[in-house]
Order: C-alpha cells, then sequence, then structure tokens
C-alpha cells in the first residue's frame, strides 16, 4: 500500500502561528514529491519586519573633518546617481590643486621642448655664428702664414709672428666651439633626460591626483538613482571621519522590499519564489503581495522589535529579502507584518530535487 497522506492548507489569523506537518503512513514506502505536496497539512508562518528601497537606504557618511558648506538637497527630493548632495569645505584643498596643476604644466612644457629640441631660429643663429668663426680663422691662418714668410726673410719681428700664431689658434678654437653648439642644437635629446624629464611630469601628475582625490571627499554625491530619505545635518555644521558623521540617507524607491526577521522554529518553511502577503497597521484591510528573493545563511539577532509585549527578545532569527509588487506603495521604515505562504514554499523545496524522496525525507516539525 502506498502512503495515505491527508491535507488542507489553513492561513490563520494569528500572526505568530508556527507550521505544523500533519503526515499519517501506513507502509514505508517511497513517495513522490508532487504527490507529497498535494497531501501536505501546513500552516502559515508569520515574522515581522520593516520596509525599505530595493536598493537598501543608503547612508552616506563624511570621510574628513570639516564644516558644510553647501546642501543641495532636502528630504523628499529626488537625486541621479553621482549628483552633488553636500559639500564639504575644501577651499585650502583647491588653492593647492590650483598649485599643482601649474607645477604639471611646467613639468609637461619641460618635457614637450626637450623632444621638441631648438627652435628653427635659434638653429638658423648657430649656423650663422659657425661660418663667422670660420672666415675669422681662415684671416687668422692667412695672416699667420704671412708673418711666418715675412720672419723667413727677417722682415717681421719674432713677437708679431707669436702673436698671428695665437690669433690664428683663438679663431680655430672659437671655430670648433660654435660647431659643437650647433651639433648640440641639432642632436636629438639624450634617454637620461626625457627619463628624467618624465618623472618629474609623473610625479606632478600625482601630486594632482591626489590632491584631487582630497577634494573628491569633501563632495558628498548619490551613488544611485532614488530620492534623498533622511537628512541629517544642515548647512554650517560641523562633520567628523572619527566616527563617521552621517549626512543623509539615499534609496531608490521605485521598488520596495521587506526585511523580515523569521523565528528560527519557522526557517524550514520558508524558501526561495514563496509568496507572501504583508500588511501593516497604517493599511488596516489592504494586503500586499510579495516574493522571497533571498534568504540569509546564518542566523542571528532580531534586526527591529516590534514593541508587542509577548515579543521575545532571546531568540536566534533568519533574515528574509521580500521583493513586494511593483504597485505597492508604502513609506520607507513601515513596520509589517508578513504571511509566509507555506504552500508554495514546499512547491519550492520539492522542485530542488528530481529523485524520489523516502519517507525519512519527511520529518514532522516539531512544534515548541
Amino acid at each position: 500500500m502506498k502512503w495515505k497522506i491527508s491535507v488542507t492548507v489553513a492561513l490563520t489569523g494569528a500572526l505568530l502561528a508556527t507550521p505544523l506537518l500533519s503526515i499519517s503512513r501506513s507502509k514505508s514506502q517511497n513517495v513522490d514529491p508532487g504527490v507529497a505536496i498535494a497531501n501536505m497539512d501546513v500552516r502559515a508562518v508569520a515574522a515581522s519586519g520593516l520596509v525599505e528601497p530595493a536598493s537598501e537606504a543608503r547612508q552616506l557618511e563624511a570621510t574628513v573633518v570639516g564644516r558644510i558648506v553647501k546642501l543641495n538637497l532636502d528630504e523628499g527630493d529626488r537625486v541621479a546617481a553621482g549628483d552633488v548632495i553636500a559639500e564639504i569645505e575644501n577651499a585650502d584643498l583647491k588653492a593647492q590643486l590650483a598649485r599643482a596643476e601649474a607645477t604639471l604644466a611646467a613639468r609637461n612644457n619641460e618635457l614637450l621642448r626637450l623632444k621638441t629640441g631648438a627652435r628653427k631660429q635659434e638653429i638658423e643663429e648657430s649656423k650663422a655664428t659657425v661660418r663667422e668663426a670660420e672666415a675669422i680663422a681662415v684671416l687668422a691662418r692667412s695672416n699667420f702664414e704671412r708673418q711666418s714668410a715675412l720672419a723667413e726673410r727677417q722682415i717681421a719681428a719674432k713677437e708679431t709672428v707669436e702673436k698671428a700664431v695665437a690669433d690664428r689658434d683663438a679663431a680655430e678654437a672659437r671655430r670648433a666651439l660654435m660647431s659643437e653648439r650647433l651639433s648640440l642644437l641639432t642632436a636629438p635629446p639624450r634617454h637620461e633626460d626625457v627619463a628624467i624629464a618624465q618623472a618629474n611630469l609623473e610625479a606632478a601628475n600625482a601630486s594632482v591626483d591626489e590632491i584631487r582625490a582630497q577634494i573628491e571627499k569633501t563632495i558628498i554625491r548619490s551613488p544611485l538613482d532614488g530620492i534623498v530619505l533622511k537628512v541629517f545635518r544642515r548647512t554650517g555644521e560641523t562633520v567628523s571621519n572619527l566616527p563617521p558623521t552621517p549626512i543623509v540617507t539615499v534609496g531608490d524607491t521605485s521598488r520596495l522590499r521587506v526585511r523580515a526577521d523569521v523565528d528560527e522554529a519557522n526557517v524550514a518553511q520558508v524558501a526561495i519564489g514563496q509568496t507572501v502577503s504583508v500588511t501593516a497597521d497604517a493599511f488596516r484591510g489592504k494586503r500586499f503581495r510579495g516574493t522571497v528573493a533571498r534568504i540569509a545563511a546564518q542566523l542571528g539577532r532580531k534586526n527591529f522589535r516590534s514593541d508587542r509585549p509577548e515579543e521575545r527578545l532571546d531568540t536566534k532569527v533568519l533574515e528574509v529579502l521580500i521583493d513586494l509588487d511593483p504597485d505597492a506603495r508604502l513609506p520607507i521604515g513601515l513596520p509589517v507584518d508578513v504571511i509566509f505562504d507555506a504552500s508554495t514554499a514546499i512547491y519550492s523545496q520539492a522542485k530542488l530535487s528530481d529523485v524520489r524522496m523516502s519517507m525519512a525525507d519527511l520529518r514532522p516539525v516539531v512544534v515548541r
């Protein structure tokens, strides 16, 4: 005889109801998952939660010490990703940036001048100087030769010949000097000089990047498209980074979700894709639908308290994130009650395996 299992699904009005699985058997045989789903007796699982943006509420904090000089948006204002929300005083940093940018420009021009070489006019001037030196050298050699010939005939004095020799040597030296200067102007730059100029340029560029990064820390930008949910500080107030001072909170409210705390005794009855009903005291008579999107991997303490007298504070909970349907419009931070559809949870769990499961896999849940 096969397993015989009776099923009834009842969603109780009590929000703290616990799941109960009732199974009757006659023989130890395997049960098809689909048959087990159709024959299970379950009750709803309830939990408390808070409404939050699907993007999560992003709290933007100060990373520097200073005074807020600009606050461009207020609570409820829409903001796009990258928009400047607030600015902390940074006039000194901007002055340092201007100086660093000037140094960077100078280092860049030095490298460019080194690679470009001398100007055409400088080269032409040097060539003219070389020609002039060559002409003087030719004249000095001619005068030396003439004086030497006269000295052999004992017509020129020895002192005159010596002066002609000195003039010739000086003219030759000047011609050689001018030629070397021309060669230096037309030669390509040395690799060492280029490397030094390049290093100076990179150091100046790094200095500019460093100061810009410091300035960016004084500018509070929105990380996403959404609205300003809360403003903690106003223009003129001082903020610090030890500990970080919260300035604003932003979030994308185009889609909402609920962060729920599921009691440890009920975690087996919650699964990804499970449908839920969400209710709130402020919206009596209304139910909002949602789907379990993410389940934490570890139990922890409660994220929030409902302030109900019967609430237990020493129990561990499993954090569950629920995506609400697009038409749900609820205030951020609103406390809500969540009722999990147990039948969809069991169906989701059964779909995880294609093998037939034995009766040992369908252990009753012990109600404490």
